[in-house]
């Protein structure tokens, strides 16, 4: 498995909330901030305007767009730029909203936006560089997705399952949401002209090469020596590279990677712990129980017990 889709297979969604929307104008509403979202707008019909916490600009949405908000920043759609907004709790609770059905809001104009709006939830436990990478937003045009045909369906059956309650919905739409993330990943990856951050490390033929070896033999006794042999260079130039790529230390990724790998295995509870201590690189559970007790904040043993629902970490 290439690395990026080891590190984006990690990073699953413990939910995916949406829902489609019957909005007339005019409307604006404001989302409030959200910690471990990425939330999602996908414009189905009509047009809005999206201003995004921290933007000097409004992001204009039209039918076939989505824009993907991976930090869950606060931000306003509307109908138009003049739009008075309101917060999107007082909208909620004046249209009487259930969480079933379409969300219908706004006046009497005959201006129309159809979307399909939701949130992606990542587990707080499972953290990587990546994320911290990404932009404020992701606008993903319907141009684009008409370039990838399996992508421009993917958007319009989850604007179909938006609608139905069928038997399996949310299990598919879970995995459609999971799908959409990627590829705009994917698509900003692309564009995004990065002279570093870790999407960079895994492009550049000598970094990248030691990453994925890394991510292959993640069992491996792995030293930073070992690293730079795979990468063809010195200690000295690795460990300075990786460091202005990754903003991690080669020895800080290694551990990152193996503690959240060793979360996944725990909470999966296939492995006992000793086998999961083996896989990701340790030599006896001991040294396997301190790092993780020290990185997590819990002893490996009563992470597998809560079943990874830990707080106050």
């Amino acid at each position: 498995m290439d690395v990026l889709s080891d590190v984006l297979d990690l990073l699953k969604f413990k939910g995916v909330l949406y829902f489609r929307t019957e909005l007339t104008a005019p409307w604006g509403i404001t989302v409030p901030a959200y910690q471990n979202v990425a939330r999602f707008h996908l414009a189905v019909g009509g047009e809005c305007w999206i201003e995004i916490e921290g933007q000097l600009e409004p992001v204009r949405l039209n039918a076939g767009d989505m824009i993907l908000i991976p930090h869950g920043k606060s931000h306003i759609l509307k109908d138009h730029p003049n739009t008075q907004s309101v917060e999107l709790d007082q909208v909620l609770e004046q249209s009487g909203y259930d969480g079933g059905g379409y969300f219908v809001h706004g006046g009497q104009g005959d201006a129309r936006g159809n979307l399909v709006c939701g949130h992606l939830e990542f587990d707080e436990m499972h953290y990587h560089p990546i994320l911290a990478e990404l932009p404020d937003y992701i606008l993903i045009t319907g141009r684009q997705a008409i370039d990838f045909s399996w992508f421009d369906n993917a958007m319009k059956f989850m604007s179909y399952e938006a609608q139905t309650g069928d038997m399996g919905n949310q299990a598919i739409t879970k995995r459609l949401a999971e799908i959409l993330f990627i590829h705009a990943v994917r698509v900003w990856n692309a564009s995004s002209g990065q002279k570093n951050g870790f999407v960079k490390a895994v492009a550049d033929r000598n970094i990248g090469r030691s990453l994925q070896v890394f991510h292959e033999k993640l069992e491996e006794r792995w030293t930073i020596q070992m690293l730079a042999n795979e990468a063809g260079l010195s200690r000295s130039v690795f460990a300075n590279q990786f460091r202005d790529l990754v903003g991690l230390t080669p020895m800080q990724y290694v551990t990152m990677w193996r503690m959240q790998k060793a979360c996944n295995y725990l909470v999966d509870g296939a492995l006992t712990t000793e086998a999961v201590a083996d896989q990701v690189g340790y030599q006896s559970l001991a040294a396997f129980s301190k790092v993780f007790k020290k990185y997590i904040g819990i002893g490996p043993g009563g992470y597998k017990r809560a079943g990874g629902q830990v707080s106050g970490t």
